[in-house]
């Protein structure tokens, strides 16, 4: 273990925020880590230059950032820092004993959202450090809500087009193939005429929890992105039997055992699917994806329902 690269409570698995600390003096790295170790993850880094490289790793909820340090002062670093995607919005606390005003003007000029002098008063920096953490957190909450779908609690229709975006980069980037599909549940508004739309909604609970189950063996996601429908991807690899895996999500479904007597497909409630997989590059993308998967989805209900329509794009 090094000053360097150092997390001061690895065993602590519960604490759900994680605090960064840049400081080129080791003894304010132990003075930072002993006042937040019992209610932060707390790492520390002595080396100015490995800073942005250990931000990238763990993607901090907060960082304390010295001014002076060799190499790279505090300033150069963060806007380093504001030039990556990755940690650019992750907010900054500059912690210096440079004593003028000027400076900590340009500290919050640049965009730190505080700045803490040094010697260090414990009681203030723990205040500070938690004041923000709190407002993190409370924006965190205010993100998780906006992209959950509230019946069903999985993500939705937003939180796809950043996560499918997300993962379709990945996967072009790293040479992986990956599928794209839709599934919706087979003649539901038969089902909320026949059984009231309050039972519907516990339907589509069930529903999407079924399919998260099966999808989450395999890497994927499920997204509530209508009223009965459901966009959901997962990794393929060559060893990846895709239709097995697709055909699981239909049963899981019908493994519900939910009377629908006015269906024309079963007499219980049935999903279909369309699916694609496909070689992220720049040919293709998310939505020309998906309008293929909402092709194949389309040939199934206007056919038997109950089943998977599948492709593969070379």
């Amino acid at each position: 273990m090094t000053d360097q690269y150092l997390d001061t409570n690895r065993r602590a698995t519960d604490k759900q925020f994680t605090l960064l600390c840049i400081d080129d003096e080791s003894a304010n790295l132990k003075i930072l880590a002993s006042i937040f170790k019992d209610t932060y993850k707390v790492v520390v880094c002595k080396q100015p230059t490995q800073a942005l490289a250990i931000a990238l790793d763990v993607l901090p909820d907060l960082i304390l950032l010295d001014v002076v340090m060799p190499d790279i002062n505090g300033f150069e670093l963060y806007e380093q820092f504001k030039e990556q995607p990755e940690v650019k919005h992750i907010p900054i606390i500059f912690i210096t004993g440079l004593q003028s005003a000027e400076d900590e003007e340009k500290g919050l000029v640049l965009g730190a959202c505080d700045y803490i002098q040094k010697p260090f008063n414990y009681g203030i920096v723990r205040v500070r450090v938690n004041t923000h953490m709190e407002i993190i957190r409370q924006r965190k909450l205010l993100e998780s809500f906006a992209h959950i779908d509230s019946l069903t609690e999985l993500p939705n229709r937003r939180k796809w087009q950043e996560d499918s975006a997300n993962q379709w980069e990945f996967a072009k980037a790293n040479n992986k193939r990956l599928v794209l599909g839709i599934v919706d549940i087979d003649f539901f508004k038969k089902y909320n005429d026949s059984y009231g739309h309050q039972q519907g909604d516990i339907v589509l609970r069930k529903v999407a929890n079924a399919i998260r189950r099966v999808l989450f063996e395999h890497d994927g996601a499920i997204y509530r992105c209508g009223g009965e429908e459901f966009y959901f991807y997962f990794p393929s690899e060559k060893r990846t039997n895709i239709e097995e895996i697709l055909a699981q999500c239909l049963e899981a479904v019908s493994g519900l055992e939910i009377q629908h007597q006015s269906s024309l497909a079963s007499s219980i409630l049935t999903a279909s699917l369309g699916a694609v997989e496909v070689q992220p590059n720049d040919a293709h993308s998310v939505d020309s994806m998906l309008a293929i998967a909402d092709e194949k989805l389309y040939r199934v209900k206007n056919t038997t329902r109950n089943a998977v329509h599948f492709s593969q794009i070379p």
